[in-house]
């Protein structure tokens, strides 16, 4: 912990400021195209002046005009329309709602020339197709050229949908006309021209990066990397795009919702660029990270190749394991193979605080390599299976390689939703409370999980788990050793079944701040709301072993959970706590220490202060109750935002730390405001 470097930690932040940065890069580039290209194709506007011109007979302010062209169908209405035979130009004025292929183009003024082929949207001027929306000053297209602009340009996009949502394909004529009524009247014109306020946040995910240990601590949120930011905004100066690259002058992007942005990502000038089919290229200059609007970070890279199909855009990274590899070391990732149906990824590593403190620098002791594999076998099977070898030193591989292999399969049984795992490893420690860190030297075998299950009404949740494994693991029991053994290792098959059920008293809660309101969110990606817990739980298990012996168990939980505050005030607004007693009554124990019940009776308890603003300090610890000895203990200090979140940890008994970043996801509804 103490070893971990600032250079380190800013390689992090740059690494996930990368990320919510290719994010958004790779949405604007395949969003800006398709759909501006959506109500202005040659085929479709070529039909246009027809159906213009029988409207005009009948009624010379046309306000409403439909046609169906091999494309789908275009719908336009204003309050004025007019054709010009002579200048071949169609403009339509007052509440322009242009219609095709379920995107909707909403305007104060729309003109399109036929003869030049170009088309201009001008004054408040949005595009919205399923989840995506566009908004700009004025929008410029050259259908013919297949090039445009935007000015004051800005949007929302929502990662999941995106392919979809804009994904523009020529249908077969005589098919089921696409843009027919894509969207519920009333149509959406209101919500979106009239700048509602930004309402209806919330928090799905998030994700994040950490040095150090990735234990999580009890009863706070996990340290270790999940999610993903399903939504961005961005603004620009100005946009061109033109055939296979779009440029950007003056960009921001960010996760926040509101403005100004906590974080953002700026350039001066940016480029996004098509390669092959595979693989996108992002320029820019003067990369940076603006947080608070008071710190500048630079990053120093100015070029990122995004893969469409999931691969890193930054292979290099760093990492740090003080039990194996000799504290921090870097690696780099490799991808011989790399499809969405088959991965296999390579990965060199260099052990250079190991190097440093031995002074050999090109010794194959500083170097080792893991590899990762996965393939997806059908809709609910997957594949997995990883590799490693913390250093190369010739007959020390089986102190050194650690490995793999897993297959997971989703079914459903009586209606619920399950999971068989089959997994064969070499060498996986394992925490059993207070006996610490345990290695399994190799086991075969598999294990059904089963989702939550309520029971009834009554709020009651169960899940259950059986399994079945070959173990060769450490033991204590001289029976099991023979005479002349090199280690304290036996082979053995265990059978295993676990029940649990949980059940969580509501005592109080109090009054959240309102859910659309800034400062509600100042240090919380979610409104926080006052309460109290009452949290209970019952565990029943069984494991048999293949040399007669069992070890049972009927366990017990009792605690209380609860915060109060609302963590929006500058200072002591926040206090979250939990403390909890369990017990558990065993008959027989395991012949193997990585299973081994011996905490009988263990109370846990933790406290999250406020200090002041985002800074939160905590401690988190259990104790085994009979032998009075720490089973862990973590102290964290955390730095929370709206949009990110920073925490040291650092846990003396286990003699782990770590420094983490997480970046948070927001959804919302209404119009978000200029940055």
């Amino acid at each position: 912990m103490g070893k971990e470097s600032y250079q380190l930690v800013r390689q992090r932040v740059w690494k996930a400021a990368q990320y919510l940065l290719l994010c958004t890069y790779y949405s604007i580039g395949i969003s800006l195209r398709p759909a501006l290209a959506v109500p202005l194709t040659e085929a479709s506007i070529s039909s246009l002046p027809l159906v213009y011109a029988v409207a005009q007979a009948e009624d010379e302010k046309a306000p409403n005009t439909s046609l169906l062209t091999t494309t789908g169908t275009i719908e336009l209405t204003a309050e004025q329309q007019e054709f010009d035979n002579n200048s071949q130009v169609i403009t339509a004025t007052g509440k322009v709602v242009l219609r095709f292929n379920k995107a909707v183009l909403y305007a104060d003024r729309l003109r399109v020339n036929l003869t030049t082929k170009i088309a201009v949207a001008e004054g408040n001027v949005s595009l919205k197709r399923g989840r995506q929306t566009l908004y700009g000053a004025q929008f410029d297209y050259n259908f013919e050229a297949d090039r445009g602009s935007i000015k004051d340009a800005r949007g929302d996009l929502y990662q999941p949908t995106l392919v979809t949502d804009l994904n523009v394909l020529p249908r077969a004529v005589g098919s089921t006309p696409v843009g027919d009524k894509p969207f519920p009247e009333p149509i959406l014109s209101d919500r979106l021209r009239d700048d509602q306020p930004v309402n209806n946040i919330t928090s799905p995910s998030s994700t994040g990066v950490v040095v150090g240990s990735e234990q999580d601590i009890e009863s706070q949120p996990t340290l270790k990397p999940r999610g993903t930011i399903n939504r961005l905004r961005f603004q620009a100066d100005r946009i061109d795009f033109v055939a296979d690259r779009v440029n950007a002058e003056k960009v921001r992007i960010t996760n926040d919702p509101f403005s100004p942005p906590e974080l953002q990502i700026q350039a001066d000038r940016a480029q996004f660029k098509v390669i092959n089919p595979n693989e996108d290229e992002v320029t820019a200059s003067n990369f940076r990270l603006n947080i608070e609007n008071n710190i500048i970070v630079p990053i120093p890279q100015d070029r990122l190749v995004l893969n469409k199909i999931g691969k890193e855009p930054n292979p290099f990274g760093f990492g740090f394991d003080g039990e194996e590899r000799g504290g921090l070391y870097f690696e780099n990732n490799f991808y011989p193979v790399f499809d969405p149906q088959f991965r296999l990824t390579i990965t060199p590593q260099y052990f250079l605080q190991r190097a440093i403190s031995t002074l050999k620098f090109v010794d194959a002791s500083v170097f080792g390599i893991k590899g990762n594999l996965q393939a997806n076998a059908g809709p609910d099977t997957t594949l997995l299976a990883s590799a490693s070898l913390a250093g190369l030193t010739a007959g020390n591989f089986t102190n050194s390689f650690r490995g793999n292999a897993v297959a997971k399969h989703n079914f459903s049984l009586f209606s619920v939703p399950h999971l068989f795992t089959g997994e064969a490893a070499y060498r996986t420690r394992i925490f059993n409370g207070s006996l610490g860190f345990q290695d399994v030297q190799s086991s075969i075998g598999g294990v059904i999980t089963s989702s939550i299950i309520p029971i009834g009404n009554t709020g009651v949740n169960l899940d259950y788990q059986i399994g079945a494994q070959l173990l060769r693991a450490a033991t204590d029991r001289p029976n099991l050793l023979s005479a002349n053994r090199t280690d304290n290792l036996t082979n053995l098959s265990r059978y295993q079944t676990a029940v649990n059920l949980t059940k969580s008293f509501r005592l109080w809660e109090g009054q959240g701040l309102p859910a659309d309101r800034k400062d509600t969110y100042n240090y919380s990606p979610v409104p926080v709301v006052p309460y109290l817990q009452l949290n209970t739980g019952l565990q029943g298990a069984f494991s048999g072993y293949s040399n007669g012996d069992n070890q049972s168990s009927l366990g017990y939980l009792v605690g209380i959970q609860g915060q109060v505050g609302n963590f929006s005030r500058s200072s002591f607004d926040y206090t979250g706590f939990n403390l909890s007693y369990a017990q558990r009554f065993r008959n027989n124990s395991s012949p193997f220490l990585f299973d081994r019940i011996v905490d009988n009776r263990t109370l846990s308890a933790g406290i999250s202060q406020q200090i002041s603003g985002p800074f939160r300090l905590g401690i988190q610890a259990s104790v085994n109750l009979d032998q009075g000895r720490a089973i862990s203990t973590d102290y964290y200090l955390e730095y929370s935002r709206r949009t990110y979140n920073f925490i040291i940890r650092y846990n003396p008994t286990l003699q782990l730390g770590s420094i983490g970043f997480r970046l948070n996801d927001f959804n919302w509804d209404g119009v978000t405001p200029n940055f």
